[in-house]
């Protein structure tokens, strides 16, 4: 083995020891970050919220071990002091959302994001630019645990008032005794009872948007399609999107009419895993066909044309 590269891994594997003795560390101090959070862990509570999340983390680890070569190729060239003033910055902001998810909120999305992004911003601190691919990722990540709650505010309200309208203007139309009061449905069930449901911005497809622009992101890293057809390619995404989840909600309202409750609740709870998986896999195939080659990834471009630290 050459000397010059052995130095190199030697500096990389010193620089791994010290990274996993600062994690160690700094998730010793802040312990009650992952006292608040264990409670969350269960089956309700992880319904609740979402297990997409969990889906984005696991796409995100993912891209990272497809991307390792990537990352390492990166580590062995070394840092500098702008680097190193950029991983300053970002791991105190790292630990202030840390702290701020530890102390004073009990957010599970928040609590799995500020440990992300402790780990990224302290790796930034060791590796330098070999840290862009991971905030990519984290910037990913981020947009999966934000966008559904940007959605929950009162700015955005409209959304599943206008869902809520559309439903039952479709099911009206389809002869559905269904009637609509704000964002409450009721529903008269064949089975002999009414069925009242609230369409939240959850129930109107906040979830399946905020995972549809987490792989659109992924994609976006991996390859990236013409500049002329990327426009499209996006709205195409958010409408079929939009939609696929529009008839998940008239499928969960005629299940109740013809079934009952139990039958709504069933398909509310499950009929996302099979409708989303369909709907983007037609998308892939398309977005497929004016994506570049892999040789011309974006994370290729910028792992290859390293100029000032942008993040």
């Amino acid at each position: 083995m050459d000397r010059s590269l052995l130095r190199q891994n030697q500096s990389v594997g010193l620089k791994v020891g010290l990274l996993f003795a600062c994690l160690a560390l700094t998730f010793l101090v802040f312990r009650n970050a992952f006292t608040n959070v264990a409670p969350l862990l269960n089956y309700a509570t992880l319904k609740q919220n979402g297990f997409y999340l969990w889906a984005v983390l696991a796409l995100c680890v993912m891209w990272v071990y497809v991307k390792r070569t990537d990352i390492v190729d990166a580590a062995r060239t070394g840092t500098d002091s702008r680097w190193v003033l950029v991983g300053v910055v970002l791991a105190g902001a790292s630990l202030g959302l840390l702290y701020y998810a530890a102390t004073f909120v009990e957010s599970l999305p928040l609590t799995l994001f500020a440990i992300a992004f402790v780990v990224v911003a302290e790796f930034a601190l060791f590796f330098g630019k070999a840290s862009k691919v991971p905030f990519m990722l984290l910037g990913v990540f981020g947009v999966a645990v934000g966008f559904p709650a940007l959605l929950e505010n009162a700015v955005a309200a409209p959304f599943p008032a206008a869902t809520a309208i559309l439903c039952v203007r479709t099911l009206q139309l389809a002869g559905v005794p269904v009637t609509l009061s704000g964002v409450t449905v009721t529903l008269n069930s064949l089975m002999g009872s009414n069925i009242v449901v609230n369409i939240d911005t959850r129930c109107a497809g906040s979830d399946s948007l905020a995972i549809f622009l987490a792989i659109f992101g992924l994609m976006l890293i991996d390859r990236k399609p013409r500049n002329k057809a990327l426009l499209g390619l996006f709205i195409l995404g958010v409408v079929g999107t939009y939609l696929q989840n529009f008839v998940r909600l008239l499928s969960l309202f005629t299940a109740g009419y013809y079934y009952g409750a139990n039958a709504l609740w069933a398909v509310h709870d499950y009929a996302s895993y099979i409708l989303f998986p369909i709907w983007f896999l037609i998308f892939a195939v398309i977005y497929l066909k004016y994506a570049q080659k892999p040789g011309n990834s974006a994370i290729g471009r910028m792992t290859s044309t390293e100029s000032m630290p942008e993040l």
